[in-house]
């Protein structure tokens, strides 16, 4: 049974291994005390360009009123105008929220102090291996934590006593070349005893270019890290560093968020405090290095990932390229969702409006959009525990559909569905257990699923317009009637209909009475709309089939198929009552009124386009001499 109890959760990048890791946290955490986690998440800061301005549809996903509590991890939002956002739609909230932040923090906040830790290994050094020279090796591309750490490290010098020489520190990028400068820095003053790096992946790249230029490590220079990373463990010697304790980072943001939730107050932060991992490269013989099969098998491993994930990347975005219909793509959809690893639920939910079209598209093609319930949801794509259900649509008060949370204890990960500034809606995902496993690869197939419904969009889109073109170009604007590009366009249809039921092709010829006088008498205007009010005279008499159309002026030209003689002068009579019964509930001080004839033919092979006009010229002579009866009459 899905818990009633919820909290929700904004964070950025949740393919990172630290965004994984805190979530796992705060989803463990949440289940042991009757809570379930919803997270939403984006993919900003990825220089998609005009892409990714509609990363903050991300706010319209949740339903801010079901939750008890949000923790919101701010530092992992790389665009400051997307994090800013989200803050502002959190600041009018009356939920307790609980912020995971080093610094800045708007609410009660938790964060990870390991940047203190660079002073402990200063000190290890200087007290444990006697080090007199220690020198910094920062990081300019993440200046901000980089010269925290720089700080500690000054500060632990100073306890001792000392003070960091002119070359004893150096700040660069994570690139080869800056590295080796950076050693050959350190060397301008001897070689150091020890160098204390930003972190572990500084720290690798600076281990092998103190290998590539002939030192020892630890004998000759001796090395240490931060973060923990798993190549820190693997390379040889084994990277003393510092823990990385993100999933108790996420436990403790739950565990605080409780606390507000019951009403106990907190401290502005919460510390979630790292330690030293002393190994091997400091000069320590605290462990023995891993066999660099396990790492080279790992390895592997990740370069066959990645290497699938390209392919299957590309065969999507082939695949999904030339879809034409919502329909048919959700069956192609699906055999790619069968390939996420791990997945046990996965939702395509979209929104009534998604393939909405501008005001301005649907004023150029004379189109009008039902209004549709902003609160609606259609799922369109569901799969659970490998089968798929059937799609439905249902209201906004949960994310999901009753039947699917009834009958589910997962806590989802929801992504947004959008193209720039147009929202599709979103997606929903649950794992096996829990257990996050969401890889990169998925932020490829997001943007390969967005870029399918913005193409469904288009071509919705411009079916209207190149139907409104045809409409221009084979349609009389003023009746709606075909003109005469339609015409010719239909006439070959209904002479082939004729000849292959050996059925009788009647040729209509129908004239306006009287429309000079109704043009000088009351303008041009209402002589326009006495020969709208015949066209739709014509058109309401019609059938499906036959064809109407205005060439010019007050002369209108009906081509069926299938009609009897009688049937033929009964369509003349309807034509005429309908004209009489206008007459008779309008308001107008003249009268609409028209003159016709007709004649018919069963046409066979040889039969063209000629001989139907030769029918016209002959219902037009029948149609004069009415004209002329009605002339008599009124005269």
């Amino acid at each position: 049974m899905y818990h009633s109890k919820k909290i929700g959760v904004f964070i950025s990048h949740i393919f990172g291994a630290y965004q994984q890791d805190v979530c796992q946290g705060i989803i463990d955490k949440a289940l042991e005390y009757g809570y379930t986690a919803e997270i939403f998440t984006s993919f900003d800061g990825e220089n998609l360009g005009t892409y990714e301005i509609g990363e903050e549809s991300i706010l319209r996903i949740p339903n801010y009123d079901s939750f008890d509590g949000i923790i919101y991890a701010s530092d992992t939002y790389i665009s400051l105008d997307l994090k800013q956002k989200v803050l502002n739609k959190l600041e009018t909230l009356s939920c307790p929220i609980v912020e995971i932040a080093v610094a800045n923090s708007h609410f009660p906040s938790v964060a990870l102090e390991n940047s203190s830790m660079t002073g402990e290994l200063t000190s290890h050094f200087l007290t444990v291996h006697h080090a007199s020279r220690v020198c910094y090796l920062g990081c300019s591309e993440e200046s901000f934590f980089s010269d925290i750490r720089e700080t500690h490290y000054k500060e632990a010098l100073n306890k001792a006593g000392m003070t960091p020489g002119e070359n004893d520190i150096y700040r660069c990028g994570y690139d080869r070349a800056a590295v080796g400068d950076a050693l050959a820095f350190f060397c301008q003053s001897g070689t150091p005893e020890a160098v204390i790096c930003y972190n572990d992946r500084l720290a690798l790249l600076f281990l092998a270019a103190v290998l590539a230029a002939g030192y020892r490590i630890p004998e000759d220079i001796a090395i240490t890290g931060c973060d923990d990373t798993p190549e820190g463990r693997n390379v040889s010697p084994m990277l003393t560093t510092v823990s990385f304790p993100v999933y108790d980072l996420g436990v403790t943001a739950v565990e605080n968020l409780l606390a507000l939730i019951r009403g106990n107050d907190l401290p502005p932060v919460t510390w979630q405090t790292a330690k030293p991992l002393i190994r091997n490269s400091c000069g320590c013989k605290a462990a023995e290095n891993m066999n660099p099969v396990f790492l080279t098998r790992e390895l592997s491993s990740r370069i066959e990932a990645v290497e699938e994930s390209i392919i299957d990347s590309m065969n999507m975005s082939s695949t999904l390229q030339h879809v034409t219909d919502l329909d048919s793509s959700m069956e192609l959809l699906e055999q790619f969702v069968h390939k996420i690893e791990n997945c046990r639920e996965f939702y395509l939910c979209l929104y009534s409006d998604w393939d909405s079209v501008s005001s301005h598209i649907l004023a150029l093609t004379n189109h009008e959009e039902t209004p549709t319930d902003t609160d609606t949801i259609l799922l369109k794509l569901a799969l659970k525990n490998g089968k798929r259900l059937p799609e439905c649509s249902y209201q906004k008060k949960n994310l999901l559909p009753d039947y699917i949370y009834n009958d589910s204890d997962c806590a989802y990960i929801y992504t947004p569905l959008f193209f720039e500034d147009k929202e599709f809606g979103y997606i929903a995902l649950g794992y096996e257990n829990n257990r996050l496993d969401y890889h990169f690869r998925l932020v490829q197939w997001q943007i390969n699923i967005n870029q399918m419904l913005q193409t469904l969009c288009d071509s919705k889109r411009t079916g209207m317009l190149v139907s409104r073109l045809e409409d221009i170009y084979m349609k009389d604007l003023l009746t709606g009637l075909y003109n005469r590009h339609g015409y010719s366009h239909f006439e070959e249809q209904l002479l082939n209909r004729a000849v292959s039921g050996n059925l009788p092709l009647t040729a209509f010829m129908i004239d306006m009475d009287g429309l000079k006088k109704i043009n000088d008498t009351y303008g041009h205007k209402e002589g326009d709309f006495a020969i709208q009010v015949l066209g739709h005279a014509l058109e309401s008499t019609a059938n499906d089939g036959d064809l109407c159309a205005r060439f010019s002026g007050d002369e209108f030209y009906m081509l069926t198929v299938g009609l009897s003689e009688t049937e033929a002068r009964h369509r003349t009579e309807s034509i005429a009552a309908y004209l009489d019964n206008y007459n008779k509930l309008s308001s107008k001080e003249y009268l609409v009124s028209c003159s016709c004839g007709f004649a018919s033919a069963v046409p066979a092979s040889g039969f063209t386009s000629e001989h139907i006009q030769e029918l016209f010229t002959e219902a037009d002579k029948k149609m004069y001499i009415e004209k002329s009866l009605h002339h008599a009459i009124r005269t």
